[in-house]
């Protein structure tokens, strides 16, 4: 079977860094920055001008002067919400500052007295927006932007690219730094289950990851943070429940199924979801729980066209493992709709249509499945079960009755014997060109991307004396169209020894493979 592989909790992090937004506009925020008449012009001429501005002395003169404004008493206590709100803001574009630093004094930032007051920037920025949101959720619109503009996006990918260095205590400084800032992003969560799996700590592995999965809720700006997350909380927690005692074995077992039916169900199309699929069977196997082999099946069943062709390959799998051989059977010839080529949904119809006695069904599906995977015995043996099948069912026509005597007390003539069956000498034929067979080719992983693929396999020599083999590979996209053309060689295998191989391709849309007969 193809093998389920892991997504890098690690490598989803740090693949694609933030990039830095502009805050956006207020919006729904009642807080009035039009009064006093002190704040009119700062407001809307001189902080606009700053954010057009490039980071540097100019702007730093921009801000110095604005805060001058903030820091006048009489300004703050006609309107402290709206001086807290500008003041927030303001703090935020200083650290944006180059070589800003942490801290700033008062009369760094020409911010009213005391003047050698050290203030911590983003400490107090979160703060001052604190208040303004506790007073006014709508608020939550005007201050979201600027919590999570460049000084937060700095913070978090810092702790996204020291983490792929390793270097642990860092991103764990730079995530909590990042949360100062924001604490409604779901990245510093994912930092710290890295970090937590670097120090082998499963349970806050599954902690972190249960609150960044909290914080994706309902926000479309992270649907593919949700699905990284689910899929790691379901893999992660499948591991984990086997180093628990029960109840908490069990408990952790049903939490993994309940995210990966989330990812499923939220996601047909998702990268993760075949391997979502294939965990849930996973825990179902663990549980012995027939209901969620039957809930891997039915929701693929229920939405077939929304499926690709190794998520429905996974559901075939759940059905099959859980004694729904017509099922199963059903999924595997979706699957081939899906995917023409795919070798596992041939080999597995054709073993299935075996236990249900259906040889001439077996028939085709054995020649296509040769076609792709002709040097591999088990293949050619298909043939000989589906004669076998055929020949069990074979009934010799009924015989004419011997014609009467000529004349009275002549001997009856005997009946005919009964034609042999036409299927015997095939069964046998298919029997012995399996067993005959020089060699035995056997795929043992087959791993696809978006943009690249892996096979590996082994050459069984069966012959008494060695030899080197030589095997044309062609890997195939979903139509069925030659993506690529590879060689696998296995030099000096010994005789009755095994030789391994292993083919590397960097071309896109790779979704099966085939080869030519070994000679």
């Amino acid at each position: 079977m193809t093998p389920i592989t892991r997504f890098s909790l690690l490598a989803a992090l740090v693949a694609a860094p933030l990039a830095a937004q502009e805050p956006a506009a207020a919006a729904a925020c009642p807080v009035d920055l039009s009064s006093p008449k002190e704040l009119i012009t700062p407001y809307n001429i001189s902080r606009l001008r700053a954010l057009q501005l490039a980071p540097g002395d100019e702007r730093g003169k921009i801000i110095r002067d604005i805060m001058k404004v903030l820091g006048n008493p009489k300004v703050s206590s006609k309107n402290q919400q709206g001086v807290d709100l500008f003041a927030g803001q303001m703090l935020i574009l200083w650290l944006a500052q180059p070589n800003a630093g942490e801290t700033a004094t008062r009369g760094q930032l020409n911010w009213g007295e005391p003047k050698e007051q050290v203030i911590d920037l983003a400490r107090t920025a979160d703060s001052l927006f604190v208040t303004i949101e506790s007073a006014h959720p709508a608020c939550l619109s005007e201050t979201k932007p600027w919590r999570m503009s460049k000084p937060w996006q700095d913070r978090i990918n810092a702790a996204f690219r020291t983490m792929a260095a390793n270097q642990v205590d860092s991103a764990e400084f730079y995530a909590r730094q990042s949360q100062v800032l924001d604490r409604t992003s779901p990245y510093a969560h994912r930092v710290f289950a890295a970090i937590a799996q670097q120090r082998g700590s499963s349970a806050d592995m599954m902690m972190h990851l249960e609150k960044a999965l909290k914080l994706t809720e309902g926000d479309t700006t992270y649907l593919e943070d949700r699905r990284a997350v689910q899929f790691q909380i379901g893999q992660t927690g499948l591991e984990y429940a086997e180093l628990q005692p029960e109840p908490k074995r069990t408990e952790t077992l049903r939490r993994s199924a309940e995210v990966l039916i989330e990812l499923v169900t939220e996601a047909p199309g998702a990268d993760a979801t075949p391997y979502a699929l294939s965990g849930i069977g996973m825990a179902a196997t663990s549980l012995k729980d027939s209901s969620l082999f039957a809930k891997c099946f039915d929701m693929v069943d229920k939405a077939v066209d929304k499926y690709n062709d190794m998520s429905v390959l996974q559901a075939a799998i759940c059905a099959n493992r859980n004694g729904k051989t017509a099922d199963a059977v059903k999924m595997f010839e979706a699957t081939l709709t899906k995917n023409a080529n795919s070798r596992d949904a041939l080999y597995n119809a054709s073993a299935l249509m075996y236990e249900l006695r259906k040889g001439n069904e077996m028939l085709p599906l054995v020649h296509r499945l040769i076609t792709i995977d002709p040097s591999n015995p088990d293949n050619t043996s298909l043939y000989a079960y589906a004669y076998n099948v055929l020949n069990e069912q074979w009934k010799p026509p009924t015989p004419v009755p011997a014609p009467a005597p000529a004349r009275p007390g002549a001997r009856q003539a005997a009946p005919p014997p009964p034609p042999p069956s036409p299927y015997v000498d095939s069964v046998a034929k298919y029997m012995k060109a399996a067993d005959d067979m020089p060699h035995r080719l056997s795929i043992v992983e087959f791993v696809r991307y978006s943009d690249r693929a892996v096979v590996k396999g082994e050459i069984e020599n069966r012959l008494k004396a060695a030899r080197t083999f030589e095997v044309t590979f062609e890997l195939l996209d979903l139509a069925g169209a030659v993506v690529d053309t590879q060689v696998a060689k296995v030099e000096n295998v010994a005789a009755g020894a095994t030789g391994t191989f292993e083919i590397k391709s960097d071309k896109a849309k790779i979704a099966a493979w085939r080869y030519a007969p070994i000679k």
